[in-house]
């Protein structure tokens, strides 16, 4: 393979098929395996951008194709690599471990061709990587970097002069050198998640080496892009306001027009695929919402869209929701069933005013309401993690006849860096245990269990305690959902089993290190445990499988792509 820019994903733990490896829950909450191999949706936005200038590029998901075959080298598939720019992304720091070894192993093949990394996580900790980690050239810092990119390389090609590519910090003569960022777009509308740059590339290189997810081709999902920033100040979110500042340096939001949200939207619908609308709609204020609705209502969309709220959207605002999509889906996170603990985490309204936009959003014919539940949240007990459990049994209750699906999972497994909570961790009741870019890559590389991995416990809980919980909540919150009738008996008793093993294992990789212990043990457990500890990956499902419609979409995609001129 060929390409001016390769973008390689890595996995979460680079050598994650050469040691056992108890994951614990922190991928139940999104589409991924427990190895992270879907990357950021900013790659397909940065390749297509330098598509469209002329430069060759190509997506190549490394951790899918380790996932998917055992056998798989990623030091072959490199060796017939060809670039003049290798692109790590570190955007969640849970890639921390891949990231730096996929850095060292691009550099020991090809040790004269440039290594980039880029992300939020990158962009945090963008010194320690270029001083500290020799196989990286450059950091690309900040939330937009297609202008950066398409800067750097230029520059690779016309004059290694990089002090004017903005964003950039890169090493010259051993030493580091931080230029402004100084790209930060006040809109959104000159970048966009382009599918068809995804799927011609699919069809140019006969291969799925670009796809997101290993189950995007049975549960597809995309996702439309609403804004870069946030003006929320969420304590533990690395992507708040605060955050954004301090690492991003915006100090505003930038939205895309609805014109071109409703535009993207159209796109994923001609694959038949459900989408996802990244960013509460009903902010900065209700009207940029409502244009989206009225445009959509004027089109018309025969697919599902799920949408996200950081806080409850009102009645008038559902209703203009229901009228403009058919198939619409809702997703909040109260975090918490109490108050207090829910405002400390950055969310700031009441229980009756959940209650009621969940009630209005099913009078506007909302299909699926998803509940997502945090453990490991200051100020958190087992007592408050038990009240959240009767305040879940009480919604259930009043929604029998609907869609309402609970969840709950671990903050896990790191603290976000640049959050409130990294920064000033006793004002927001945590303790660190990892505070460089190292300490987390050492983590992930010693340990062996999930519980290993946390890079924090609370005032009131330990890192045990946090585990004990978890599974005790998880357990107790599966009761409520079978008695609701949400799952089957079947699926309780999988549930109890698998965090009956999980538990054991972590009482074995616990006692490491005593001659009674031994790793076929361990292996022993791990063939007992299957993806998803916490949750069944159905319920997160809104694609309905491989069905006809997409099917027929996608070969007449195909078709039109291979008779359009390049």
């Amino acid at each position: 393979m060929k390409a001016d820019v390769v973008f390689l994903h890595p996995p979460s733990v680079f050598n994650f098929r050469e040691r056992p490896i108890l994951w614990g829950p922190i991928n139940d909450l999104v589409p991924s395996k427990s190895v992270f191999e879907m990357y950021p949706i900013g790659f397909v936005s940065l390749a297509s951008t330098l598509d469209s200038h002329g430069y060759e590029t190509r997506i190549v998901n490394l951790a899918l194709k380790m996932l998917q075959d055992g056998d798989f080298s990623p030091e072959s598939y490199l060796e017939g690599v060809e670039a003049e720019l290798f692109a790590i992304d570190l955007h969640w720091l849970p890639h921390v471990h891949g990231a730096i070894e996929l850095s060292r192993l691009c550099k020991k093949i090809h040790p004269e061709t440039p290594v980039l990394m880029g992300g939020l996580s990158a962009s945090y900790y963008h010194e320690e990587i270029i001083e500290d980690i020799p196989e990286v050239d450059f950091v690309i810092r900040g939330d937009a970097a297609e202008y950066p990119m398409l800067e750097l390389v230029r520059e690779l090609n016309n004059g290694n002069e990089f002090t004017d590519v903005p964003n950039l910090s890169f090493r010259s003569d051993s030493s580091l050198v931080v230029n402004d960022i100084t790209s930060i777009p006040e809109e959104m509308d000159s970048f966009s998640l382009d599918y068809e740059y995804v799927f011609r590339s699919v069809i140019n290189s006969r291969n799925l080496d670009i796809l997101p997810f290993q189950e995007f081709l049975t549960r597809p999902i995309m996702a439309v892009l609403t804004r870069k920033g946030c003006d929320q100040n969420c304590p533990g979110c690395g992507g708040s306001s605060y955050s954004y500042s301090k690492v991003c340096n915006r100090s505003k939001i930038a939205l895309r027009s609805p014109e071109n949200v409703v535009r993207d939207l159209k796109k994923i619908e001609e694959f038949q695929t459900p989408a996802f609308v990244i960013g509460d709609l009903a902010y900065p204020n209700e009207e940029y919402g409502l244009e989206i609705f009225r445009l959509l209502k004027d089109e018309g969309l025969s697919t599902p869209v799920v949408f996200e709220f950081f806080t409850p959207p009102g009645r008038d605002f559902l209703k203009k929701l229901g009228e403009s999509v058919d198939d619409f889906s809702v997703e909040m996170s109260p975090e918490s069933g109490i108050e207090e603990i829910r405002e400390a985490a950055g969310r700031r309204y009441t229980n009756d005013e959940l209650k009621q936009s969940i009630n209005w959003a099913f009078e506007a014919g909302c299909s699926q309401f998803d509940l997502y539940f945090m453990i490991g949240l200051n100020g958190q007990t087992g007592d408050t993690l038990s009240r959240t459990m009767e305040f879940i049994d009480g919604l259930l209750n009043n929604h029998s006849t609907e869609n309402l699906i609970p969840f709950i999972s671990p903050y896990t497994p790191f603290l976000d860096p640049g959050s409130l909570a990294f920064e000033f961790p006793e004002k927001y009741g945590f303790t660190k245990y990892a505070q460089t870019l190292m300490d987390h890559y050492e983590l992930l590389d010693k340990g062996f269990t999930w519980k290993d991995f946390l890079s924090y416990r609370t005032d009131e809980m330990s890192k045990e305690d946090l585990v004990r919980q978890t599974y005790e909540s998880a357990i107790e919150l599966a009761e409520i959902k079978e008695e609701h009738g949400l799952i089957s008996q079947k699926k309780l008793d999988e549930l109890t089993k698998k965090i009956a093993v999980s538990k054991r294992m972590i009482r074995l990789s616990d006692a490491r290190g005593s001659e009674y212990i031994d790793e076929d043990q361990l292996e022993t457990s791990l063939t007992e445990l299957e993806e998803r500890l916490l949750i069944d990956r159905g319920e997160l499902d809104w694609s309905n499988g491989i069905t006809a419609r997409r099917i027929f979409a996608v070969l007449k995609k195909g078709i039109k792509t291979l008779l359009t001129p390049t």
